[in-house]
């Protein structure tokens, strides 16, 4: 696939082509199935080194990348069924948050102990609780897509006849502010890009839902 885009801005890495597909790629980077990880490590082996990752309905890491990544909404029965109670709580200030923090530290116990730490402290993205229910219950877009395979690759990797359903950028500040006004450029409306308060592994997929929906979507930064 063309990079012109990527060209004139001078990026440093190539940008990331997500796919959806029902064949896995061979060789790609996987998380074990049901394990509990990031899928930014595997996004930058993409973006860096040139690999190819593949994520499914039984590899995707956390609650929020099932999410983020069109698997459905993976928060109620997250953590052994902790679920919305628990991460309102980790979204906010983790056990100082939450209305149970005995069983909160309980849940934090059977979560690697590399992440327990971020998990004790929580990840402050919310002012509350109630604000943290309503982003997993009622704000965020969910989707289920049909395909079993979400794929990360490099755009130069997408072969003829695939067609991305998100293209994902890694620029500077500079690189923004030309990517912003492209997309004005070229979309309606005054309001063509939005921030919205998610976690990476959300953004990157953030477009999934409306391209689901045979919408036009804003470009997500």
């Amino acid at each position: 696939m063309k990079r012109i885009t990527a060209k004139k801005l001078r990026l440093d890495h190539e940008p990331v082509a997500i796919l959806w597909s029902n064949t896995k790629p061979e060789g790609a980077l996987q998380i074990k199935p049901h394990g509990h990880s990031c899928i930014m490590p595997f996004f930058a082996q993409v973006a860096m080194k040139g690999k190819t990752a593949v994520l499914d309905r039984e590899s995707y890491g956390c609650p929020g990348a099932c999410a983020g990544l069109g698997f459905g909404n993976g928060y109620y029965d997250a953590f052994g069924g902790a679920g919305i109670e628990f991460i309102s709580a980790f979204f906010v200030k983790g056990v100082e948050s939450s209305k149970n923090p005995e069983t909160y530290c309980t849940t934090v116990q059977h979560i690697p102990e590399r992440e327990r730490d971020k998990f004790l402290h929580g990840e402050r993205l919310h002012r509350n609780t109630d604000k943290a229910k309503r982003f997993m219950t009622a704000d965020l877009p969910i989707t289920n897509i049909a395909e079993k395979y979400v794929i990360f690759t490099p755009i130069s990797k997408v072969k003829p006849g695939e067609s991305p359903v998100v293209v994902v950028f890694i620029a500077d500040p500079l690189q923004i502010t030309g990517l912003v006004t492209l997309v004005g450029a070229i979309r309606e409306g005054t309001d063509p890009v939005r921030v919205p308060p998610m976690a990476a592994c959300q953004q990157i997929g953030a477009f999934v839902y409306d391209e689901a929906k045979k919408e036009h979507p804003r470009a997500v930064l």
